[in-house]
């Protein structure tokens, strides 16, 4: 198994790990005390946050899956195509795939202020992190492999935005913190499997 697979396979027990720990009343308390300190500053903190999430939007993370294939096929035409739109239609899709995927397993109920304004989807993993890591990664992976940008500018980059979206979902009241490290986790693991399949289409 190559280094890839070996991380996508790491990342895929960790989620489901974090998920049989959020059973835990100790994780339990540890989110609920998020979550009052993110509650004491929401207020504050709504209009950046409303913009953190937006990179994790269903209409968001396609169109950055869409731009980073782009920006790939246009600056090294050489190659097949397929290795830069399936990976990242992959990442985007995929994304979505695994964390409904979860969900339709793992009911977990979302933080009260999420109930109120009727949002009963189940919370863990966060499908915002979710998307926006998978995405961010894997483009940030085919950036750095076609030699476009070195992983040393660009990937700190794609980090810093996936912890931001995370970050908003808390900050807004829509997931548990715990939800938001299983949504990064969830990312990773298809990131890590986009990234495979674009060293098969690569060869």
């Amino acid at each position: 198994m190559t280094v890839l697979g070996i991380t996508a396979a790491m990342a895929a027990v960790a989620t489901a790990l974090l998920a049989l720990a959020t059973r835990s009343p100790r994780v339990q308390r540890v989110d609920d005390a998020l979550e009052l300190f993110a509650g004491r500053h929401r207020e504050r903190l709504l209009r950046v946050a409303s913009v953190g999430t937006l990179l994790g939007e269903s209409t968001v993370h396609p169109l950055m899956a869409a731009t980073f294939a782009t920006l790939v096929l246009v600056l090294r035409p050489a190659g097949s195509p397929w290795r830069a739109l399936l990976p990242m239609g992959g990442a985007s899709l995929g994304a979505i795939l695994a964390h409904h995927g979860v969900k339709l397993l793992y009911r977990r109920a979302r933080p009260a202020i999420a109930l109120s304004k009727n949002k009963l989807e189940p919370a863990f993993p966060s499908g915002h992190t979710a998307d926006a890591t998978a995405v961010l990664l894997t483009g940030a992976y085919l950036l750095a492999r076609e030699g476009i940008l070195p992983a040393t500018r660009f990937l700190p980059i794609a980090l810093l935005l996936a912890f931001i979206t995370g970050v908003s979902r808390v900050v807004l009241g829509w997931h548990w913190s715990s939800d938001v490290i299983g949504g990064w986790l969830t990312g990773l693991c298809v990131a890590a499997g986009c990234a495979g399949l674009y060293e098969i289409l690569a060869r």
